[in-house]
């Protein structure tokens, strides 16, 4: 019995790593006529201190967030826009502030009723790893459901990837 996937989660961050992991994710939802879910997650942590109004500790510029978070919508309707093209008739995106990590794993297939996530190997480099550990691997150990794990492109190929994140 073969299975068939009918809410394919995916997250993205804007990597080359997750922009792999989207293709791969529009030929799933197509073969399988799954929607398919487009996140990305942002840490509301790593804004503060940023900006050009010095409040004192812990002041986190508004404006900044904002202009971040229009980029990730931008990201993430940019995608949509994508698997429309390609076929797919259900897709849903959203944006959220929060922990990668646990939501990626279990906060959103839970919430969208997901039963497979897709990721990007990594997108975070060595040092980022080692300090905070990778979220693929945490979603991997965690998730409520089926994960997969995208190195390859769409014709199975392997590149050496240099980590860069959306601008």
């Amino acid at each position: 019995m073969t299975q068939q996937y009918q809410h394919i989660l995916v997250g993205v961050d804007g990597s080359r790593q997750a922009k792999r992991a989207i293709e791969k994710a529009i030929a799933v939802a197509q073969r399988n006529q799954a929607e398919l879910i487009i996140v990305t997650v942002l840490r509301g942590g790593q804004y503060v201190g940023l900006g050009s109004n010095e409040v004192g500790f812990g002041y986190v510029d508004q404006k900044i967030m904002d202009e971040s978070r229009q980029r990730f919508e931008d990201l993430v309707q940019r995608y949509r826009q994508q698997a429309q093209d390609a076929g797919v008739e259900q897709v849903v995106t959203s944006v959220y502030y929060g922990n990668a990590k646990t939501d990626l794993a279990r906060t959103l297939p839970q919430e969208f009723g997901a039963d497979l996530v897709m990721l990007g190997a990594t997108g975070a480099n060595v040092v980022e790893r080692m300090v905070l550990g990778s979220t693929a691997g945490y979603v991997i150990s965690n998730a409520v459901c089926d994960v997969l794990l995208v190195r390859t492109d769409l014709k199975n190929h392997t590149k050496k990837l240099r980590s860069s994140v959306i601008q």
